[in-house]
């Protein structure tokens, strides 16, 4: 039950661009204004209205295992990609989008649904490694030329900075009443918007699908992001190698291994000149596996932490 409402959010979204009410062209201003706006005030809400947070050295330990997380994925997808014999552009783009998870607009409504709220700060910060990585080694991976820090310099990773900043100033006693207000509603928004505009963008990859030759990228990326990923980091908290200081790790880390491939990471691949049709080959498939072995996952998943 927990996936179900991000799903049909998702279904929403797409029947919304099937009937014509969430059209292509409104795409790009709707994401700058999910991105640039909506989200970064849902970060500013959740770090700055957690009363009993607090910025120590775990705070960078789930920023390290974002970090992480992402790297081992891309070591995941080069290995499988090489046994595959998925190269040239195809293998780039495979490598990069199988290797990425949808670590924001799914995975933090279903850990809400599976554990308390407090998590949420607890992904945002998780999620700041997970952006430096993708926008570091992942563009590094994807375009094979000298690594680029401009993609770093994005309003969610300027909105943690600001919240960690005022944080440990004062707080949100430090932002106006009314202001506060305001930005508690813009934020509220910012998850059911994703989701509709993940869903509208899903519902017309989908319809231009086609699989590819002896489907080496589909049953590739399903390796990489639906079986070896998650398999791997469930041992890896079933065995205890969670840093104990953050209680919150091996929850963060469940819910996000998970998860299907980012379905954003589309866009980035062909803002970049990649291999667009092996990113939406592997994003597809695993958003559908993902109707079956997300809460297979999450079961296996929560056990595992509970047991702990």
């Amino acid at each position: 039950m927990a996936v179900l409402p991000p799903f049909l959010l998702l279904g929403v979204g797409g029947f919304a661009r099937a009937v014509g009410w969430l059209r292509a062209e409104a795409d790009a201003s709707l994401s700058m204004v999910t991105i640039r706006i909506l989200y970064p005030c849902f970060i500013l809400f959740h770090i700055l209205g957690q009363e009993n947070f607090e910025l120590n050295l775990s705070t960078f330990h789930l920023v390290g295992f974002g970090f992480i997380s992402i790297l081992f994925g891309f070591v995941l997808s080069w290995v499988v990609s090489k046994i595959f014999h998925i190269d040239d552009e195809a293998g780039q783009s495979f490598r990069f989008c199988s290797g990425i998870f949808n670590y924001g607009f799914i995975a933090i409504p279903v850990a809400i649904a599976i554990f308390q709220s407090e998590i949420i700060v607890h992904i945002i910060l998780f999620n700041l490694g997970v952006e430096i990585a993708i926008w570091t080694v992942g563009i590094l991976l994807l375009t094979a030329k000298k690594l680029s820090l401009k993609g770093l310099f994005n309003p969610p990773a300027f909105a943690v900075l600001l919240a960690l900043l005022l944080h440990s100033l004062g707080g949100k006693e430090l932002i106006p009443i009314f202001a506060w207000e305001v930005v508690e509603i813009i934020g509220m928004c910012s998850i059911p918007m994703g989701l509709m505009l993940i869903g509208g963008n899903f519902y017309q990859l989908a319809g231009g699908f086609k699989f590819s030759n002896g489907c080496r990228a589909e049953i590739g990326s399903l390796l990489v992001r639906n079986i070896l990923f998650p398999t791997t980091i469930i041992l890896f908290v079933y065995y205890g190698f969670c840093p104990s200081s953050n209680p919150y790790l091996h929850q963060v880390l469940i819910v996000q291994a998970a998860m299907p491939a980012g379905i954003f990471a589309v866009v980035i691949v062909g803002n970049y000149g990649g291999d667009r049709v092996t990113a939406m080959r592997t994003i597809i498939v695993t958003m559908v596996a993902s109707l079956l072995t997300l809460p297979a996952w999450l079961l296996i998943g929560m056990k595992v932490c509970f047991s702990n």
